[in-house]
């Protein structure tokens, strides 16, 4: 996994259910290290500032251990996007990304929120959530997985496996 996001991505496991199997910074002997949220509410930005909400849900697995998934619900539809986790720790404190993906710190009522800007195609779409559950998640996700641990994570057969069937 690029340490870039890598935009949308469709997958049909169920993540609601808060799970974390470790939190002592390896994979233990039973298997790998999951962390999930609780639902955050997002908020839908529009320009006449009614408010739409929607759940999403954070997910961190240390098999990709560069990466955060988000899936955000709406209804019966379901859309993951796939993140760098260091670009939405970097959000939380200043203006970072380029690209599909920008994240700043901002406030909104008086609630310190993250502010996500999505660009799959010509449209984009810009939500907010509670500094707080994003930063709270990080932290758990960090403990598991320290930054620059990251690659004592990846199990690098499993990966040029991977690639040799995807190209061949």
């Amino acid at each position: 996994m690029s340490q870039n996001s890598t935009g949308p991505r469709d997958q049909s496991e169920d993540r609601r259910k808060p799970s974390l199997q470790s939190g002592q910074g390896t994979d233990t002997p039973h298997g790998p290290v999951v962390i999930s949220s609780e639902p955050v509410p997002f908020r839908l930005v529009v320009p006449d500032e009614r408010t739409v909400w929607f759940p999403g849900d954070l997910c961190y697995k240390s098999t990709d251990p560069y990466a955060v998934r988000i899936t955000f619900r709406m209804d019966d539809y379901t859309m993951d996007w796939i993140f760098a986790r260091t670009l939405l720790i970097g959000g939380l404190l200043e203006p970072i990304g380029a690209g599909n993906v920008q994240i700043s710190p901002c406030r909104h009522n008086g609630l310190d929120t993250v502010q996500i800007t999505l660009k799959p195609h010509q449209v984009y779409v810009v939500l907010e959530a509670p500094a707080r559950m994003i930063a709270g998640f990080l932290k758990r996700t960090c403990q598991a997985v320290p930054l620059g641990t990251e690659h004592h994570h990846l199990n690098l057969d499993l990966l040029v496996s991977r690639l040799v069937h995807d190209v061949g």
